[in-house]
């Protein structure tokens, strides 16, 4: 079940809350960086965190999320459009399982 919403990541993307148009794009971009922090992590969010992922977690969701929406086109001049947030390692370093 997703953590976040639409509205959750539009002032982390710079979108107006009042604008919908993007909603079925920013929830698949949030399904995709859920399942990237997930897959990162190496632990069930859900299971272990019932009530909620921690904020620190969240956050890096959302900062997965307004990179994938700002730099959803094919092709892309920088060369750190393809490269994950600095800031998305960092927040999930100290939740990540290094035993398995």
């Amino acid at each position: 079940m997703s953590q976040l919403i639409p509205a959750d990541v539009k002032p982390q993307c710079n979108v107006a809350l009042n604008h919908n148009g993007d909603d079925v794009l920013l929830q698949s971009y949030i399904d995709a960086a859920e399942a990237h922090v997930v897959r990162y992590v190496r632990r069930d969010l859900d299971s272990e965190f019932p009530s909620g992922w921690p904020a620190d977690i969240l956050q890096a969701v959302r900062l997965l999320v307004a990179h994938y929406y700002r730099f959803r086109e094919a092709a892309v001049i920088a060369a750190t459009a393809s490269e994950v947030p600095m800031g998305v390692k960092a927040l999930l370093e100290p939740h990540r399982n290094f035993c398995e």
